[in-house]
C-alpha cells in the first residue's frame, strides 16, 4: 500500500499535478538534518568568514533576493536583531538593479544573497552591481544549485562564502518551500557561528518536532482551505510579519491569483488596509512567540473577532496561546522544542511558515490548480524571465 502525505497517497498528487509541491513540503525536515551536516562540514570555513566580517568597522549588512528569496531577508533582519542585536538591511535584487543609485553606498557592506535557482538574472546582476559600486565590499551566496550562475560566479572570488544548500533543495515545484526554510535556517547558524554545533543541534529538533506535528498542521489546513474566501490575509510581528509576505505570495502563486493575498503586521493593518475585510476573507493571525508582540497580536485579532461580519479568523501559535484568545473560526497550535532558546522567533517561524505552506496548497488543490505548474496562462515561471540587465556606465544591455 503506498505511503500516504497528508491524508493522500502520491498517485492522488500526480494525478492533480501536485506531487513535487506536497513531497518538496513533506522532505523539509529531512533536509534541515542535511543542512545541519552542511553547517558541520563546513565549520571552519563558516567561521574563518564570519570572524572576519564581524570584525569590520561600521560594516552595513544587506540581505537580498527576489520573491520569497527577498522574503527570507526580510524575516531575518528581524529575527537576528531581536537575538544578537545585529542591525541588516534587506535590498530586493530587482531595486539593486534598478534604482542602484538609492540602495547602494560605498561604505564597507557584506551582501547576503539567496537564490533558489541561482539562475534569475537579477541575482548574478546584484553581486556586480554591487562591485562595480562598493570598494570595500564581502558576499555571502546562500543557494540551492552548486552549479548555477550565481554559485559559479562567487567561488571565483576571495571576498565570498558560498554555501550550497543539500540535494532536494531546489524545489521542482512552481513555489518556493524547502528552499526558503533551508536557506533560512542556514542564515541563523552562520550568524551563530561560534556555538555552531548547537545551533546546528536545534535544526535536528526542530526537524523532529515539524516530523512529528505536520500531518495535525495539514490536516487543519485542510479544514479551512475547504471554506469559499477570495481574500487572505496575513497578519505577523517582528520576524512573523516578514514571513507574513511569503505566506502572501504563496496564497497568490499557487491559485494563480484567483485568491488575492495581502499581509501586514497587526497594528500597521489597523491605519487603513483593514479596510479590505469583507464576507469574502480569511485573516490568518501569526501569534508571536515572543511576549511583547503577542499582546499586539492578541489585542488585534480579538478586535477582527468583535468586528466579524462574515469573514474567518484563524489564529497559528504555540501551545501556551491555546487559552488566551477565543471565538476565532479556527485555532492552530504547533510545539516548539524546549531547547530552542525561548528569546528566539525560529521556532514559531518555521512552524508558521509549514502551515502557511500547507494551506497554500490544500487551498490550490481544493480550487482544481496543477499546483506545481498553477499559471494557466504560463505568463509566470519557477525562474523568471524576460528580465534585461542594464549596465550601470552606459546603459547598453548586458543580459
Amino acid at each position: 500500500m503506498e505511503k500516504e502525505m497528508f491524508g493522500k497517497t502520491m498517485d492522488y498528487y500526480r494525478e492533480h499535478g501536485c506531487q513535487y509541491t506536497a513531497s518538496e513540503i513533506h522532505s523539509q525536515p529531512a533536509l534541515w538534518k542535511k543542512t545541519a551536516e552542511m553547517l558541520l562540514d563546513r565549520k571552519q570555513d563558516i567561521s574563518h568568514f564570519m570572524e572576519k566580517m564581524m570584525s569590520v568597522e561600521h560594516l552595513r549588512i544587506i540581505t537580498t533576493g527576489a520573491g520569497s528569496s527577498a522574503f527570507i531577508g526580510e524575516t531575518m533582519q528581524y529575527l537576528l536583531a531581536k537575538e544578537m542585536g545585529i542591525r541588516m538591511e534587506n535590498v530586493h535584487t530587482t531595486d539593486i538593479i534598478s534604482a542602484s543609485d538609492s540602495v547602494l553606498f560605498d561604505v564597507p557592506t557584506l551582501l547576503i544573497s539567496y537564490g533558489r535557482s541561482g539562475e534569475s538574472p537579477e541575482s548574478s546582476a546584484a553581486v556586480k552591481f554591487a562591485e562595480e559600486k562598493i570598494k570595500t565590499v564581502y558576499h555571502i551566496i546562500i543557494v540551492c544549485d552548486g552549479e548555477s550562475k550565481l554559485a559559479n560566479a562567487a567561488r571565483e572570488k576571495d571576498n565570498a562564502l558560498v554555501l550550497v544548500m543539500p540535494e532536494g533543495s531546489c524545489d521542482k515545484g512552481f513555489a518556493m518551500t524547502s528552499s526558503v526554510s533551508c536557506m533560512s535556517l542556514a542564515t541563523w547558524c552562520i550568524f551563530h557561528y561560534q556555538d555552531i554545533e548547537t545551533y546546528a543541534g536545534y535544526l535536528l529538533s526542530l526537524a523532529d518536532s515539524a516530523e512529528e506535528q505536520m500531518e495535525i498542521l495539514a490536516e487543519k489546513a485542510q479544514q479551512i482551505a475547504e471554506n469559499e474566501y477570495r481574500r487572505i490575509i496575513w497578519l505577523g510581528t517582528g520576524a512573523l510579519k516578514g514571513l507574513a509576505r511569503e505566506a502572501c505570495i504563496k496564497s497568490m502563486e499557487l491559485s494563480d491569483g484567483f485568491v488575492h493575498a495581502g499581509y501586514d503586521a497587526p497594528m500597521g493593518f489597523r491605519h487603513g488596509p483593514k479596510t479590505v475585510i469583507n464576507d469574502e476573507t480569511i485573516t490568518i493571525h501569526f501569534l508571536s512567540n515572543q511576549e511583547d508582540s503577542l499582546r499586539y497580536d492578541l489585542d488585534f485579532a480579538e478586535e477582527v473577532i468583535r468586528e466579524k461580519q462574515g469573514n474567518l479568523v484563524v489564529t497559528v501559535g504555540e501551545k501556551k496561546t491555546n487559552n488566551l484568545i477565543s471565538g476565532e473560526d479556527y485555532k492552530v497550535v504547533y510545539t516548539i522544542p524546549e531547547e530552542i532558546p525561548t528569546g528566539s522567533e525560529m521556532g514559531a517561524y518555521i512552524n508558521c511558515l509549514l502551515f502557511a505552506q500547507l494551506l497554500s496548497m490544500k487551498k490550490s488543490l481544493q480550487l482544481g490548480y496543477t499546483t506545481d505548474s498553477p499559471s494557466q496562462k504560463g505568463d509566470v515561471n519557477r525562474v523568471v524571465q524576460g528580465v534585461v540587465i542594464y549596465d550601470l556606465k552606459d546603459g547598453t544591455p548586458i543580459e
